[in-house]
């Protein structure tokens, strides 16, 4: 198997874990390992915030990037939360951030906290697909 990647993003909704699934799938189509939160614990299993905590901090940290999904507003805390994570181990980030509203100017443009975002170009960089995220891992891996 391929170099391992940690998938940050939102995983709640039926629409996020929709995106989740179908992003990971093409990752893991390019010969990437991924770890998908969502996919750690069952369907009917009922983790302890210390369970989820120590389980997805071990995987990041054993990971060799992480791949940051930016579209929610704000971003997600628990995705802020592991990219700080990871760059306090220094993996590189890969942000994903897919929302059309990122390429416009002035007052319509998509607001994305700068210290965030700073934390990601320190160590990697900001993407805005999928396609784009595969033609970038290599860079990082």
């Amino acid at each position: 198997m391929g170099k391992r990647l940690y998938w940050a993003n939102a995983l709640f909704s039926e629409a996020d874990r929709k995106f989740n699934e179908d992003s990971v799938a093409r990752v893991r189509a390019a010969g990437y390992s991924v770890f998908l939160p969502q996919e750690a614990f069952s369907g009917d299993a009922d983790p302890t915030n210390e369970e989820i905590f120590r389980v997805d901090t071990d995987e990041l940290q054993s990971c060799d990037a992480v791949v940051a999904c930016l579209d929610q507003f704000p971003i997600d805390s628990g995705v802020a939360c592991e990219i700080g994570v990871a760059y306090g181990a220094n993996i590189p980030v890969i942000g994903l951030y897919t929302d059309i509203r990122s390429k416009r100017v002035g007052p319509g443009r998509m607001y994305k906290n700068q210290y965030v975002l700073g934390a990601i170009e320190a160590n990697g960089e900001i993407v805005s697909s999928v396609e784009d995220l595969l033609e970038t891992l290599p860079k990082y891996l």
